[in-house]
């Protein structure tokens, strides 16, 4: 657990410094100085371009978590995995072309001949080539124990630059439509910078070698390679189908305010990305081992630490509901209950722990992807359902209740297969200090002026759930955490 700690405060860190940075830019920025067409085409360009560089990976991304713990040596340059992860991701980039433009004349109508998407549709082929690259090189990255770098570019770094670039538009340096060209550009400059990382630490090499690749190994390989193509493709398209579809029945501008507000229901999912980014190579190798103590050690502290962490981001963000649209332009308020399903979505896929990823690298990773096709077509139909009925509201509860479903089968699979059994009255009881400390919360009197309104309640929902879960022990890893920060505190205070 050393490992995962260590590299999720690093990554943690990386990531809330990312958070601010896309705050400033996705909720100040964006909505005051573009159109709500033009954020929903970068939207559209980030959604298309994600689906296809999943697709393009044909699924060896969960091979090489998988098996190249097999590989490892670097004396020997990892037996030229490598060279094999590099010809795997060219094969993909030349298949995904090929799809992309036998079906570009239906993306084209689908969203509107007229539509800023249409226009700039082209950009989804250098777009999918760097996002592919940078996705394959981190998963790379993070199977040598490196989940850090990669968070860096792709959390921080890349929203840097896009808060430079979009300031030069602003500044009139350039038009929209070069700021489009320079943010697909920026993408292919964190490529750059993770292989001269990858370069620098010597873990580049190009030369082939075979020897490992025995024939039973080819066929585990490939097997899991094509399930996890099925189930990452899945998974990017839950999370970029809605704004597709909402394309399809609305227009550019109703995907802008979707996107924008659905941004403030994502920040509750931010404490479990850290996670993410370490626990599958830990659980991997657990598998590896038979070890299922780590692996049992693993899901239930998830599901623990993940819940308190999304209530308390959850409560931050609805408790200042209304303070968030006297940030955004009055066009906004159509998002007002996306922020709401989608807040909640991520406190049940938080308390899921990584439930996804014991069953993905498990004996049984097939059913990762039975189930993944089952959550998208649920999904589809839901919104099929939903979206003429709510708007764009029904995107966020038909992404609420598929998610709920999905966790309620993922739990059932692991307690029937390993006997995994990761809740306890602690999950209720963090669910009751939760909602007892909202109630107290908002019997407060709104202050005068909404950023001082935001700080009060700020505070208050800190002080008050933060201390009730403190001094009821329902997280002894949090209180870990806490009375570090507190040691940290007192050492300052007495230095000075």
């Amino acid at each position: 657990m050393g490992i995962i700690q260590r590299q999720t405060l690093k990554s943690t860190i990386y990531i809330y410094i990312g958070v601010l940075i896309g705050f400033v830019t996705s909720a100040l920025v964006y909505p005051k100085y573009l159109t709500e067409s033009q954020i929903g085409v970068i939207g559209l360009l980030v959604s298309w371009s994600s689906v296809f560089a999943q697709a393009a990976t044909l699924g060896f991304g969960g091979a090489t978590i998988k098996f190249f713990p097999y590989f490892r040596d670097k004396e020997k340059q990892h037996h030229g995995f490598f060279f094999l992860l590099v010809m795997v991701v060219l094969s993909g980039y030349l298949l995904f072309l090929a799809i992309f433009f036998i079906i570009k004349p239906w993306m084209i109508e689908d969203a509107g001949v007229d539509s800023l998407f249409a226009k700039h549709i082209y950009l989804i082929i250098p777009f999918t080539l760097f996002s592919l690259l940078f996705v394959i090189l981190d998963i790379y990255n993070r199977a040598l124990y490196n989940a850090t770098t990669g968070s860096l570019l792709n959390e921080t770094i890349s929203r840097l630059f896009v808060l430079v670039l979009v300031f030069l538009f602003i500044w009139d340096i350039y038009q929209f439509d070069d700021y489009l060209n320079w943010y697909v550009i920026s993408r292919g400059v964190l490529v750059l910078l993770l292989l001269l990382f990858l370069y620098w630490k010597g873990e580049l090499s190009l030369r082939p070698d075979f020897s490992l690749l025995t024939k039973e190994r080819r066929q585990g390989m490939l097997s899991l390679s094509l399930f996890s193509l099925v189930t990452g493709f899945g998974t990017l398209a839950i999370i970029r189908i809605d704004s597709i579809m909402i394309n399809s029945f609305y227009s550019d501008a109703e995907v802008g305010v979707y996107l924008t507000t659905f941004y403030f229901g994502t920040l509750v999912l931010l404490p479990s990305r850290a996670l993410r980014g370490i626990a599958p190579t830990m659980i991997a190798d657990a598998f590896k081992h038979n070890n299922l103590k780590v692996v049992a050690s693993i899901y239930t502290q998830s599901t623990i630490t993940q819940l308190v962490a999304g209530c308390f981001f959850f409560l931050g963000i609805w408790i200042n509901i209304d303070n968030v649209f006297e940030i955004l332009p009055e066009s906004y308020e159509a998002g007002k209950y996306v922020i709401l399903y989608v807040g909640l979505m991520n406190i049940v896929k938080m308390a899921g722990g990584v439930n996804d990823v014991i069953i993905g690298y498990s004996e049984y990773y097939r059913t990762n992807t039975y189930i993944m096709l089952a959550w998208v077509a649920l999904l589809i139909l839901s919104n099929y359902w939903l979206l003429p009925i709510m708007g764009i509201s029904g995107a966020a509860l038909a992404s609420l209740l598929s998610v709920i479903i999905v966790n309620i089968a993922r739990y059932f699979f692991l307690y029937a297969k390993f006997g995994f059994q990761p809740y306890k009255w602690a999950h209720l009881f963090i669910l009751i200090i939760a909602l007892v400390t909202y109630g107290l919360v908002i019997l407060v009197p709104p202050a005068q002026h909404f950023i001082l309104d935001i700080l009060i309640k700020g505070v208050l929902v800190t002080i008050i759930f933060t201390s009730a879960i403190y001094f009821s022990n329902t997280d002894p890893q949090i209180n870990k955490l806490i009375e570090g920060y507190l040691d940290k505190a007192k050492a300052l205070i007495n230095r000075y």
